[in-house]
């Protein structure tokens, strides 16, 4: 039997973004593991045939230690389960993930699925070196901006096989459209990512902390987990003062989409933010910073708003002129939102051109 083994960062990552690819290879008869840190939501695909391999993972972590740790854990799974073929996904997996490959002369696909940059001299030759030695043998690479796509080409060479994907897609029917929230004279805004800089919570905290006495009537809410606990006394302190609200870690955000009337999304990087793609499946506008991976997800004043990242006045400004919409108007984004996502970002794009890349390869190795 064909192996086809994913390897990504969290169970999140298969749950939220992979699910359809996951079970239609699944339903194609091949044998297929997932290798993350456990979580809850890997029992999720166990529970329809998939197998599980629990691998420690230091996300945002600079130690070479742990670093060293994660490739000679990958080196040993695919030394010894010889797959087929491998899925990468989010960067640092993929960066290490597809060195070993080239070691062990395994075939993968790479996802890489936000740039991570650095203009810090040494830093910078560092990471563009792994860039090269990781990416360059891939035998396709899935852009999910024109941005990344041409960083990477640059760095890896273009002659490498890539495909231009709509990030990971969204689920139409899954995240079905919802009509809009009542007009009730309430404000619902959600920011839904890891709490962790990188994502913009510092610029999304300073945003609430402005226009919440300003405009009581706006809920600023969090959902999602702590990749920095540093993070979890400043929350804590701006929940008791009524600023923000925490909604934690949600297995099914359609609810908590559904009760909003626009997302916020401060992110410095992405590749395609699925933020964007299951707000706007919903019929809600998204409010978003200026970066590949987002801009891309929103037609600026028709289905939400861009800002200038890492840039609070210019959020703020954006947020408040949201607000400031009349009612009617709000209704027009989230089924302008709606429409995009139907046009462009269909799920059913991503996972039939991983099938097609699939199929050639295994055509490929039976030559």
């Amino acid at each position: 039997m064909t192996k086809i083994y994913l390897i990504a960062s969290k169970d999140n990552n298969f749950y939220n973004f992979r699910s359809e690819l996951i079970l239609k290879l699944v339903e194609l008869g091949y044998y297929v593991t997932l290798i993350c840190p456990y979580g809850k939501k890997m029992d999720y695909f166990t529970e329809r045939g998939c197998h599980f391999i629990d691998q420690y993972m230091d996300r945002i972590g600079k130690n070479a230690i742990n670093d060293r740790k994660q490739i000679a854990g990958y080196y040993k799974i695919l030394k010894n389960g010889k797959p087929d073929i491998v899925l990468t996904f989010t960067t640092k997996c993929s960066i290490y993930t597809s060195i070993v490959c080239r070691w062990l002369g395994i075939p993968y696909i790479v996802n890489n699925a936000g740039l991570v940059e650095n203009n810090m001299g040494l830093l910078d030759t560092i990471l563009r070196t792994l860039y090269k030695i990781g990416f360059s043998k891939a035998k396709c690479m899935m852009y999910q901006n024109s941005r990344e796509r041409d960083y990477l080409n640059a760095i890896i060479g273009k002659n490498v096989h890539y495909r231009d994907i709509p990030g990971s897609g969204v689920n139409l029917d899954n995240f079905k459209f919802v009509d809009y929230p009542k007009d009730d004279g309430e404000i619902y805004f959600n920011y839904v990512a890891r709490i962790v800089q990188n994502k913009g919570i510092d610029e999304y905290l300073e945003c609430a902390k402005i226009l919440k006495p300003k405009y009581p009537h706006c809920h600023f809410l969090i959902y999602g987990d702590y990749d920095n606990d540093e993070y979890r006394t400043i929350i804590s302190d701006l929940i008791n003062r009524g600023i923000i609200e925490y909604g934690g870690i949600q297995i099914d955000m359609k609810p908590c989409i559904a009760r909003a009337h626009a997302a916020i999304h401060p992110s410095y990087y992405e590749g395609m933010t699925n933020v964007v793609l299951e707000h706007g499946s919903v019929g809600r506008p998204s409010i978003v910073s200026n970066i590949p991976g987002c801009v891309e997800g929103v037609d600026d004043g028709k289905s939400g708003y861009i800002f200038e990242v890492k840039n609070v006045p210019s959020m703020v400004k954006a947020v408040e002129k949201f607000i400031n919409l009349p009612y009617a108007d709000k209704v027009a984004m989230g089924k302008a939102a709606r429409e995009k996502m139907e046009r462009e970002f269909d799920r059913n794009i991503v996972t039939n051109t991983y099938i097609e890349e699939i199929d050639k390869i295994l055509a490929g190795a039976k030559k």
